[in-house]
């Protein structure tokens, strides 16, 4: 029986496969690791950036889980949109993990007001309508490699329905009026160049007591794609040595 198991929650527009480098590293470490696709996402989903409703996520996340009930203890891993989605699995009492890591999770994002109400007005008439995709060549990563292998990945893909959007804003909102009560053991950490998740986002969390917070100087939004890895793999791997996780 593996000690240690972990689920690695993909960013939106991306897909499981990106993180398997990270998979690779925890593994490296004794940590078993479950890399998942979220709905709406990776070579199986039927309609890219799209859901009927959040019941899907609900299913992947309880379904993910399972591959480490068996573990003593259970880490989730979320980046961005996935840390989010750890966040509110958490705090809605779906999954009870006994540490949470975060990379910049989406407690708020670069999207403009305006777009967002329209997104909620549009769901409701035209739930298929598609806004185009935040990321962009110049704030996803400062290793301009990964940049094109993103643009130039098949199953990276750059919008999102309005119904699925809307989806996405009322998590959001869940999350953020409930946030005070992750008691969880956490490490967050986030870019203070991020301009897709910008840093300002949290804030709140960054205040619990539970929760340690590294600001990644120089980053932009992909802190383990780029030339900060090294540091946040070394601050990362103090701190499971400090919870006795390895």
């Amino acid at each position: 029986m593996s000690k240690t198991g972990l689920i690695l929650f993909h960013g939106f527009f991306e897909h499981k496969e990106r993180h398997r480098l990270n998979k690779e590293w925890f593994e490296k470490l004794g940590i078993e690791s479950h890399l998942v696709d979220l709905p709406g996402h990776g070579e199986n989903a039927l309609i890219k950036g799209d859901i009927s409703s959040w019941e899907e996520v609900d299913s992947v996340l309880q379904t993910s889980f399972k591959k480490i009930e068996h573990c003593e203890t259970k880490i989730l891993f979320g980046h961005s949109f996935g840390g989010q989605v750890a966040l509110y699995s958490i705090l809605s009492g779906l999954l009870d993990p006994d540490y949470l890591i975060l990379s910049a999770p989406t407690l708020d994002d670069n999207y403009p007001n305006v777009v967002k109400k329209l997104s909620i007005v549009i769901s409701k008439i035209a739930p298929k309508f598609r806004f185009p995709s935040s990321v962009s060549k110049k704030n996803l990563s400062t290793d301009k490699e990964v940049v094109e292998d993103y643009f130039q990945d098949p199953l990276v893909f750059r919008s999102v329905t309005a119904r699925y959007g809307k989806e996405l804003i009322d998590n959001q909102t869940f999350v953020n009026n409930n946030i005070e009560n992750l008691s969880t053991p956490t490490i967050l950490f986030h870019g203070e160049n991020d301009t897709i998740v910008p840093i300002k986002a949290s804030n709140g969390i960054k205040q619990l007591e539970n929760v340690e917070f590294i600001t990644v100087e120089n980053s932009k939004h992909e802190i383990l794609n780029q030339d900060t890895r090294p540091f946040v793999l070394s601050e990362l791997h103090r701190w499971l040595r400090e919870k006795q996780i390895i």
